[in-house]
């Protein structure tokens, strides 16, 4: 299995806190099946220059190195955080892709209305570069969860989905992930682990429960959407439209 999104590197964001703690989330990884993981640490325009922050993941990984299993494919990437004002340029988003790929994850304000400009930044950003933003976490924002028509919007713009794995498993969100799950809307899955206690990784659960509610055809087809990605091939658009009715997914 692929985890697309993860906080497992340290000294870069509020993930793993030091190496032994980066060593534990690996092993944890691998436990739960997972054989190929992208390091997406949070990227913050406002905080520090792009170039900096290349520099800084680059001495982490290179330290962390003989921490990592023979049997663990990883590749770097971050979480770039956009909110419509003052986000880094296209040069920089497309500096911060996922290693190997066009994909760019990137994380939307979890709260309150959108600026207007978010959207027209990601359409213009996709149009002028060929890139494609993979949406973070889309459980978690109020704007979706308000409006999930907004994701046909996304998608139809060129943007992927990732869901966490742990929205499967949430009472709060578990609809609304299935929903996305029979829609095709489900284009990768991350962990987006932080840490062994509140924030673990949580693959194999997951797994075990999408399958017990017999979605194991849609599963796979996430898992080929992945390795898709990782190739740099197209993923194909085959969703169908999501809409919400009074509290229901449709």
């Amino acid at each position: 299995m692929i985890d697309i999104h993860t906080h497992v590197l340290p000294d870069l964001d509020d993930g793993a806190r030091n190496d032994n703690e980066t060593a534990a989330l690996i092993r944890a990884e691998l436990s739960n099946g997972v054989r190929e993981l992208v390091f997406t640490p949070h990227y913050y325009a406002k905080k520090r220059p792009v170039e900096c922050f290349l520099k800084q993941r680059e001495a982490v990984v290179e330290r962390i190195r003989p921490l990592l299993s023979v049997g663990l494919k990883t590749r770097v990437g971050a979480e770039v955080h956009l909110t419509g004002v003052n986000d880094p340029p296209s040069d920089a988003l497309c500096s911060l892709a996922i290693e190997g790929t066009n994909c760019v994850l990137v994380e939307l304000p979890f709260e309150g209305k959108w600026n207007g400009g978010l959207l027209t930044n990601l359409f213009r950003f996709i149009a002028d570069t060929g890139y494609q933003p993979i949406i973070a976490h889309i459980e978690r924002y109020e704007q979706i969860r308000k409006n999930p028509t907004l994701i046909n919007t996304l998608v139809k713009m060129g943007c992927l989905i990732q869901l966490n794995t742990g929205a499967f498993l949430d009472k709060h969100t578990q609809k609304f992930a299935f929903c996305l799950l029979r829609h095709g809307l489900v284009h990768c899955l991350g962990t987006d682990t932080h840490n062994l206690e509140d924030r673990a990784p949580n693959y194999k659960a997951a797994k075990e429960y999408v399958k017990e509610k017999g979605y194991k055809k849609e599963w796979a087809q996430v898992q080929s959407r992945m390795r898709q990605i990782l190739k740099n091939q197209k993923v194909e658009n085959t969703c169908t439209p999501i809409k919400k009715l009074f509290w229901w997914y449709k």
